[in-house]
């Protein structure tokens, strides 16, 4: 069946923003000359802009509360009996991020549905802890970058454990039971077993939300988790000169380096793909945040673990696209919403408003704009996933780490 791609009312003028800020995203850095870092002034993006994005998260958020159920589940056809909870619970955070009210009717459905369903997968835990700390923490702007102090660390702040009731404690403790039980070798995957980038991040993922939200995840875990990233990251990789930046709030430091392109893959025997090594900046950034200060956690492993965000960031940096999956095989689009949602994640939590001398957020801003539908969803391939994938990316959802990740040498 053909599907119909109507852009917005006013393109017109979005496409003007678009050859605005996609020039200022690649124009020469300061730092380019010698690669001494410099700062550079960490300008806002343009009221009509984030006009924009905010009507289309909207329209977004009205397609998904009207594809809800009267149980409070999506209907997705042939989705298997074990992904439903964590299908639902994506759905439902989905429409929190968007903006509805924790309180909404909307939202107590889908809770009250998720209630009685087990958790049977790695996607299920990691997606219902998402869930469940953007239900109780404190709301994110979208658009500002929390400040930070003379030695990098943000303040942010999250509340979550304050809020946060028995019973759903619970349920959030359950979760975080199963993800350390089922971890193997520093990471997860479906119950078959084997490696899996993907699982892992989500485990990760839910179990940084719960740590959020006052739960004691084992240093063991981040540990593990860590070197095994490390181990499965391509071990050679062209050299390129590294385009790098760092936000520490209204200002950014800017500067080159030299790094390796290498990326990570799904599994050992799957390509190198834009999803993937986003998922494995993102996932480093967390376990070393946890790991920050620690005997477990030295200067050499520290000195390691940069190197590994830095060459992920250049892989990135050369292979840089935002209307699909860079380096997936088959279907472009198949994940491109998913791999939009972990560049989101890997750009916030490494500080990162550049990849290379893209805008990232910019840009796969703009495409998403340009190719939402008339209805208010996303349709590449399920749209109902890529809908809320879109959102998450649109309202910059990932939340804040407190350490730098990378900063000049």
């Amino acid at each position: 069946m053909q599907r119909s791609h109507r852009t917005l009312p006013g393109v017109a003028l979005l496409l003007a923003l678009a050859l605005c800020l996609s020039a200022s995203s690649r124009r020469a850095w300061a730092g380019d000359k010698d690669g001494k870092p410099a700062q550079e002034s960490n300008d806002p993006y343009p009221e009509g802009f984030r006009r924009r994005v905010d009507q289309a998260v909207d329209k977004g958020v009205a397609r998904l509360r009207n594809a809800q159920q009267a149980d409070g589940t999506w209907n997705v056809p042939g989705l298997l009996d074990r992904h439903r909870l964590g299908y639902t619970a994506l759905m439902t955070l989905a429409l929190i991020v968007g903006g509805v009210p924790v309180e909404d009717e909307a939202i107590e459905r889908a809770l009250e549905a998720m209630r009685p369903m087990p958790i049977t997968g790695t996607y299920d835990a990691g997606t219902l802890l998402l869930l469940l700390h953007a239900r109780y923490g404190t709301p994110q702007n979208a658009w500002s970058d929390p400040p930070v102090d003379d030695k990098g660390a943000a303040k942010v702040d999250e509340g979550c454990a304050e809020r946060l009731p028995k019973n759903d404690r619970a349920w959030m403790q359950k979760a975080v039971t199963f993800l350390i039980e089922n971890q193997m070798d520093g990471h997860w995957r479906y119950p078959e077993g084997g490696m899996d980038l993907s699982n892992t991040q989500y485990a990760l993922l839910g179990l940084w939300a719960a740590a959020r939200c006052g739960f004691e995840v084992p240093e063991s875990v981040w540990t593990s988790s860590l070197m095994w990233l490390l181990s499965t990251q391509a071990s050679t990789g062209r050299p390129v000169k590294l385009y790098v930046n760092e936000v520490r709030g209204d200002y950014r430091v800017v500067w080159t380096q030299d790094a390796r392109e290498r990326g990570w893959r799904y599994m050992e025997d799957h390509p190198y793909t834009g999803s993937m090594t986003t998922a494995g900046i993102a996932c480093l950034a967390i376990c070393q945040e946890h790991l920050w200060g620690s005997r477990r956690f030295p200067a050499k492993l520290r000195k390691r673990v940069r190197a590994s965000i830095e060459d992920g960031l250049a892989w990135m940096q050369e292979h840089f696209d935002v209307k699909a999956n860079p380096g997936a095989a088959g279907d472009p689009k198949q994940h491109l919403t998913y791999y939009l949602y972990g560049m989101e994640r890997a750009g916030l939590l490494a500080r990162a408003r550049f990849m290379g001398r893209y805008d990232w957020y910019f840009e796969g801003a703009t495409y998403l704009l340009e190719s939402q539908q008339g209805s208010g969803s996303w349709d590449y391939f399920d749209y109902l996933r890529d809908t809320a994938f879109a959102i998450l990316f649109l309202k910059r959802s990932a939340g804040r780490l407190k350490n730098p990740v990378i900063t000049p040498r």
